[in-house]
């Protein structure tokens, strides 16, 4: 099939992988003859690597997994109708650089999209689906970049910012100790999405109580019943539960 250039753009293929293998309507949809490129710029890129100095986590998961783009500007496949959401693709989130990479016909062949380019993504796993959305859609006091992941939908949402921490690094040359790489760690900040709007909040009892005063002695008993760990996801997802469940 004819290859395309966007910049240093090339041609989409097939995922390798057989369980994320591209839908056809998908991979008709980004390189049958040409996409026009959206007046943001190029579409596709490169994905982003470090140089070497640059060491651990920079993906949420280094797995690929199946999932969906929903794009903030629809493409135009030549001969097509305007789309804005691709789906049947391998992806992985890279939440260093904020880009959605996704894995073509080789394992040596990588495209990526900028985090701001996407309105929201779904991660597949394992039969368990992860769903994010950009962090452009909700009103904050510091609003954030990246993606919200969505722990807990309802009324009240919980969600989970993941980020990365930078370590500079520790060496003296004059002692010769310390590490000579930058470190990466992956961190993640939680979040109330109510309508329009997110908050970050720490999780606590004394937070959790106000910010579901409507239904706090339900909630209290719930939290008095069962000794939970609030630092944990999975607790936490299971009194916003709770919660909406009672909306």
């Amino acid at each position: 099939m004819k290859e395309l250039f966007f910049g240093v753009c090339c041609l989409l293929g097939t995922a390798a992988v057989a369980q994320n293998q591209m839908l056809n309507a998908t991979r008709d949809q980004i390189n049958t003859n040409g996409l026009v490129i959206p007046a943001t710029g190029t579409l596709w890129g490169v994905a982003s690597s470090d140089n070497g100095t640059v060491v651990g986590q920079t993906y949420l998961d280094t797995a690929w997994a199946k999932g969906e783009l929903k794009l903030f500007q629809s493409v135009q496949p030549i001969g097509g109708k305007p789309v804005d959401t691709l789906s049947g693709l391998a992806l992985r989130y890279n939440v260093y650089y904020n880009e959605i990479e996704i894995l073509m016909n080789s394992f040596r062949d990588v495209r990526a999209l900028q985090g701001k380019t996407i309105k929201s993504f779904s991660l597949e796993q394992a039969g368990k689906k992860s769903t994010f959305v950009s962090t452009q859609l909700y009103q904050a006091d510091k609003p954030p970049v990246g993606f919200y992941e969505i722990v807990s939908p309802g009324k009240l949402a919980l969600a989970v910012l993941n980020k990365t921490f930078l370590r500079k690094p520790t060496y003296n040359a004059a002692f010769e100790v310390g590490d000579k790489d930058a470190k990466i760690t992956l961190m993640e900040d939680f979040y109330v999405l109510n309508g329009t709007k997110a908050k970050k909040f720490n999780p606590s009892k004394k937070t959790l109580l106000k910010l579901m005063e409507d239904q706090s002695e339900e909630v209290t008993q719930f939290l008095k019943i069962n000794d939970l760990d609030l630092k944990d996801r999975t607790n936490l997802q299971r009194v916003f539960e709770l919660y909406n469940g009672l909306l």
